[in-house]
């Protein structure tokens, strides 16, 4: 059994997060791939009650607690040195595996033993879990771009335990929102074999209440600093942004058109220069 299937290690650190984590944990637990451990690390969530009475009801989820609130990275961190997976993932505690997304990623790997990692599409839901629909952010852009079109969440990527300990790529504690985005640059730049897949793996929730929304200007900041240290150019990447945002735009066009018609979209287009005039 652990040759046929190595065992996978899902981290999640968590900071009051028992609105969502329950879902994640369902998710995990209903992989049809048959070897997975699931370390989940309460980082000094406020109710730790709230968090130990959801996960009672799952016995096979390891986990523990912190009385004092470390940070997301430094707990990551910690799941990474307790993992005893030959592959890892860290999701966070508001986001959720996909069907078949480890036994996908596991029979790539098994296909390819010189690859060290594989990461793969990402979709998006609301705070109820409604699908959000949205052009997928540069699907084709290796890990070496990441720095520029930062297209890779943490839970849509799979990696080699022993690969992360052999250069040493653990998270930054000193970042409080952009550790995975400064670890990512990191991997994008070391000798790493990362391949791509077009399997959808997991999904990210978007809700007010995400770290990077309500922290945005800290975030920016810390940003700009990670961006500094590895070099990536500013305007290129402000270039990145704005294709983006464009081609979302673009998007939701022809979203409307195809729902409503060209008068539909003319519509849509006329009310929101409508609208723009009236705050001039």
């Amino acid at each position: 059994m652990k040759d046929a299937f190595p065992l996978v290690s899902i981290i999640t650190p968590v900071y009051n997060g028992e609105e969502f984590i329950e879902e994640l944990i369902v998710s995990v637990k209903g992989q049809s791939y048959p070897n997975v451990e699931h370390l989940i690390i309460d980082d000094g969530s406020d109710d730790v009650n709230a968090i130990a009475t959801i996960l009672s009801r799952y016995p096979h989820v390891k986990w523990r607690r912190r009385k004092k609130n470390e940070g997301q990275y430094f707990t990551m961190n910690e799941g990474l040195l307790s993992a005893k997976g030959k592959v890892v993932c860290f999701i966070s505690a508001d986001d959720v595996v996909v069907p078949g997304a480890i036994s996908c990623v596991m029979d790539f790997l098994r296909k390819a033993p010189s690859i060290d990692g594989v990461f793969g599409l990402t979709g998006y839901i609301d705070a109820d879990g409604n699908i959000l629909t949205k052009p997928t952010l540069f699907p084709r852009a290796p890990i070496s771009l990441v720095g520029y079109f930062a297209h890779i969440p943490h839970c849509s990527l799979y990696i080699k335990r022993s690969s992360l300990e052999r250069y040493q790529l653990f998270f930054n504690p000193s970042l409080r929102y952009v550790g995975d985005y400064d670890w990512m640059i990191r991997i994008g730049n070391s000798p790493l074999k990362i391949r791509r897949i077009k399997q959808e793996l997991s999904k990210v929730r978007m809700h007010p209440n995400q770290a990077t929304q309500k922290f945005m200007d800290i975030s920016l900041h810390e940003r700009r600093e990670v961006m500094k240290i590895y070099h990536i150019n500013k305007w290129l990447r402000s270039l990145a942004t704005w294709t983006f945002f464009v081609q979302c735009r673009i998007w939701a066009l022809h979203q409307v058109y195809n729902d409503n018609g060209f008068w539909g979209t003319v519509q849509l287009l006329f009310g929101r220069l409508r609208k723009g005039l009236n705050h001039i």
